[in-house]
């Protein structure tokens, strides 16, 4: 469901020619920009000409921190290319990467499209990232990819105009929760909103779904012991009925407890005494976490976390019989 058209983000892009100003002593004008490039849109191929409409001084700091390639390093890039700004976003990720082999710098080509197409595209920038903990992709124009893809989420949620606008209300966003323009009731609104958070777990957690359950509590053991601690007791449990079930001592589906599906495996002589003490004495730190809100020590908790470990990597050698 759509937010209510005034939100804090439609605050922040209202504020941005006067968070500008204040941050760099004279507001940003990137609407003249727009217009000094609106030629661009149709099939008129980009030109070295063309680049001192990006970097004009006269509208915003771009000179400050970026730099195009030397026209002899370029010219012939951009002669023998075109950019098909008019079919954007159709076949985007061929046309950013055409843009970089030309530019070298997923930055440089993100103000580029930004100016030329800014209803689909932001500039990437270390504030905004910070805000949304962009996810990484597997090369900067994958990177820029999901950036634009959260910022098009974003304009979707709260109903901004373009995706443009959402870069430039993200920006604000940073200097009002961690520049030195800060305002205490944007930066509450920000770090309580659903949506953002949300968005922000899905680009912090994304990488870690590549990993198995007991790779995963291994990654939080340290940062997050409780949460590693509920996965790893989670997993012991699966991973010993799937054990009992390809051994024939239980169906699947079974209710017994795992207590007596350990007892069964062992009873059968499908594990050996030594692994039956071991899976009891974790069957009762898992039960007391569970049940008892007994929080395993650090001890226990590794002993658990190596287990399902070892258990993950076994599993294949437990063939149904």
């Amino acid at each position: 469901m759509r937010k209510a058209p005034d939100t804090y983000l439609h605050a922040c892009l209202s504020a941005f020619s006067e968070v500008s100003e204040n941050k760099y002593g004279r507001p940003f004008n990137f609407h003249a920009i727009e217009i000094s490039v609106s030629h661009l849109r149709g099939k008129k191929p980009l030109t070295f000409t063309d680049l001192q409409y990006f970097e004009s001084s006269e509208h915003w700091w771009f000179k400050d921190y970026w730099a195009f390639p030397p026209q002899d390093r370029i010219v012939s890039g951009l002669k023998n290319r075109r950019f098909n700004f008019w079919q954007l976003p159709k076949n985007e990720a061929q046309t950013l990467r055409d843009l970089l082999d030309t530019f070298k710098s997923i930055e440089l080509v993100s103000i580029i499209i930004r100016f030329v197409r800014p209803e689909h595209y932001g500039i990437i920038s270390p504030p905004v990232e910070r805000v949304l903990d962009v996810r990484r992709g597997s090369d900067a124009v994958e990177t820029y990819l999901n950036y634009t893809d959260d910022l098009r989420n974003i304009r979707e949620e709260y109903s901004l105009p373009r995706v443009a606008d959402v870069d430039m209300a993200l920006w604000v966003l940073h200097e009002r929760c961690f520049g030195a323009l800060q305002d205490s009731e944007i930066k509450r609104l920000y770090f309580n909103d659903l949506f953002m958070l949300r968005l922000r777990a899905k680009n912090l957690v994304g990488p870690l779904a590549q990993l198995s359950h007991s790779q995963l509590a291994q990654a939080l053991e340290t940062v997050h012991p409780d949460l590693a601690g509920l996965i790893a007791c989670y997993r012991f449990e699966i991973l010993i009925r799937e054990i009992a079930q390809r051994r024939k001592v239980v169906e699947l589906g079974s209710r017994l407890k795992l207590s007596e599906v350990i007892d069964r495996l062992a009873h059968t002589g499908k594990i050996d005494s030594l692994r039956k003490g071991t899976w009891t004495r974790l069957y009762q730190i898992r039960n007391g976490y569970f049940h008892e809100d007994r929080e395993p020590n650090d001890k226990q908790r590794s002993d658990l976390i190596g287990e399902v470990l070892r258990l993950e990597r076994e599993l294949p050698t437990f063939q149904s019989e």
